[in-house]
């Protein structure tokens, strides 16, 4: 069971980011959106949202090629949508994921001690030079410690995007490590299931296990552009197919007994590969569907978004980090 989430990759303190309105910003490879919520009588609603293409192999991997240029259309994309404050992604590439046992206190300052003495043996970054955040999963039986899930991001890349962001009159109030935001959009807030969310890109297909609603395990395939329509498809989903078996045995592995319960398909086109990658995967007892974008932001029988359900499929990652903490 999730008990912590530090969300702000200890770069803001809390208070201010409570109070504060803001829209969740997705920059990836393939390109911008964003999106904001309004608070109603009946609960949130979306209050703005937006999307924009980038230039191939401006973002690549979530490594920026060209600085200026990615300032110059941030600025362009805000002065469409007014963005202010935002929440923003970072991609799961540039973030070490590892587990840590926690022993003594279990008080944010005192895990956060505990973790920062840990970093340097598990990523090649210093607490001076990483910025994380964590969650604690609670032990499977009495007696065993609690661990710590940690997400570690440099802090210059951080820093270069804070740059960015100001420089195009953007003012980011706090960083989300992709998956995490996920998540926070589409998991029921009491769900436990083990699942697999594939998260589908242009240039890339993001794979993340999820147990207790805590990312555990992270991998990206990239896209080859050789084939094209139908037979893209095809190959694409045969090369998820093969990525659920492999990440399936290092689970069982080293989770002996719980298996994963589902795939949720998710990002632009995900309906697209439902059926078929459910038949790929017909043999491992494992269910594909197609993620509920809005799972905690409201009721669609009671609120008709302007954003479609195939749409909001690409706005996942914003519509996770726009939710009120």
């Amino acid at each position: 069971m999730r008990m912590h989430m530090s969300a702000l990759l200890k770069l803001f303190p809390p208070p201010k980011f409570m109070v504060m309105r803001y829209a969740g910003l997705n920059i990836n490879d393939d390109g911008i959106h964003c999106l904001e919520y309004g608070h109603v009588s009946h609960g949130l609603v979306i209050s703005k949202y937006g999307e924009s293409a980038l230039p191939m192999g401006l973002i690549d991997g979530g490594d920026i090629q060209d600085e200026k240029k990615l300032t110059e259309l941030l600025a362009e994309f805000d002065r469409a949508h007014d963005l202010s404050y935002v929440k923003v992604s970072v991609p799961e590439e540039k973030a070490y994921l590892f587990e840590t046992d926690i022993v003594g206190p279990t008080d944010v300052r005192s895990v956060e001690q505990h973790i920062e003495f840990k970093l340097e043996e598990n990523v090649p970054l210093s607490a001076a030079d990483a910025v994380f955040y964590f969650d604690l999963i609670r032990p499977a039986k009495a007696g065993d410690p609690v661990r710590a899930s940690v997400s570690v991001v440099p802090r210059t890349y951080i820093e270069k995007y804070i740059s960015i962001l100001r420089g195009a009159g953007i003012f980011p109030v706090a960083f989300e490590v992709a998956p995490r935001a996920l998540v926070r959009a589409i998991l029921p807030p009491a769900g436990s299931d083990t699942c697999l969310f594939v998260h589908v890109m242009d240039r890339k297909t993001g794979m993340y296990v999820v147990s207790h609603r805590v990312v555990s395990f992270t991998s990206t395939l990239g896209s080859s552009s050789a084939t094209q329509g139908d037979d893209a498809l095809a190959v694409r989903v045969l090369s998820i197919a093969k990525e659920v078996g492999r990440i399936q045995s290092y689970w069982l592995s080293k989770n002996a007994g719980e298996p994963l319960k589902k795939v949720i398909l998710v990002g632009r086109g995900a309906t697209e590969y439902e059926a078929p990658l459910g038949a790929a995967l017909a043999g491992f007892s494992v269910g594909v569907h197609v993620a509920d974008v809005w799972q905690n932001a409201f009721d669609v029988n009671k609120y008709v978004p302007a954003i479609t359900r195939d749409e909001s499929l690409a706005y996942a990652v914003a519509a996770g980090l726009a939710l009120p903490s």
